[in-house]
């Protein structure tokens, strides 16, 4: 089965290269992109390999312990383990700053970051449209910021940025149809 799922990592830091991923979600999506109840999420925390490292920004943003969680070769096994059974062959991604969270992606999961299809959606990304749109039609732009934070605002979407990934992943995907549904009127 095909797929679209919104993702989310929370990382120790910003270059896949050398950080380490700590928290990983993968919330499947119904066509319209609510959230689907036919497939269950996929949420773990991984423990760091590599406490050396940690960029201690990104441990004051995500508020996360590098000690926690279960080892990256159980979360590869787990992440498998889902995705047979519930029968997806691939999946199209959703997130917000897509780019990153696939370099991660691929990175600690080689495996599995090919079930991904290359044509994703991007949250962030769509932001910055509805703003280009706006601008061509000598509106106002709409978002001041393309964080997740500045566009669930401007949506009114409820709850803090939670910098964890479930939440985050679920939110991205609550921005991304309120969008959708926003181009539908320009």
């Amino acid at each position: 089965m095909k797929i679209f799922a919104a993702i989310d990592l929370e990382t120790t830091g910003l270059n896949p290269a050398s950080n380490e991923v700590l928290e990983i979600a993968i919330v499947p999506l119904n066509p319209d992109f609510t959230i689907s109840t036919d497939i269950p999420e996929f949420s773990c925390r991984v423990r760091a390999e590599h406490p050396e490292r940690i960029e201690q920004q990104a441990m004051g943003v995500n508020g996360l312990d590098p000690n926690e969680g279960e080892s990256l070769a159980e979360v590869q096994y787990a992440l498998m383990e889902w995705v047979a059974e519930n029968g997806i062959e691939s999946i199209t991604p959703l997130a917000h700053n897509l780019a990153f969270d696939m370099s991660f992606m691929k990175a600690a999961f080689p495996d599995f970051s090919r079930i991904f299809s290359h044509h994703g959606r991007d949250s962030m990304r769509l932001a910055y449209i509805l703003n280009d749109v706006l601008r061509a039609r000598g509106d106002e732009e709409m978002f001041s910021s393309g964080s997740l934070k500045s566009v669930k605002t401007v949506l009114d979407i409820e709850g803090e940025v939670q910098h964890h990934a479930l939440e985050d992943a679920r939110d991205a995907a609550h921005a991304y149809r309120k969008m959708i549904a926003m181009l539908d009127m320009a």
